[in-house]
């Protein structure tokens, strides 16, 4: 199993989704994608782009990782 980052920080929508997807067809399955994304509308689009392809959000944005998203490639 591998583990990728994403600094998306700073982009807008759909830049950081966008930069997900594209990792998310590189990787194998069971491999994980930390995406780092300042952007307000990820806290909408990354969980709904997870359900919607059967990805698993292992985490989200917390007060101690305000903008730290991990997704594991089903």
């Amino acid at each position: 199993m591998s583990n990728y980052q994403i600094d998306a920080r700073t982009l807008r929508c759909p830049e950081p989704l966008m930069l997900l997807k594209a990792k998310m067809r590189t990787i194998a399955s069971g491999d994980t994608v930390e995406l780092l994304s300042d952007d307000p509308v990820s806290q909408r689009d990354v969980p709904a782009y997870c359900k919607f392809l059967g990805h698993h959000l292992l985490e989200s944005p917390s007060p101690e990782h305000p903008y730290r998203y991990i997704v594991q490639k089903k």
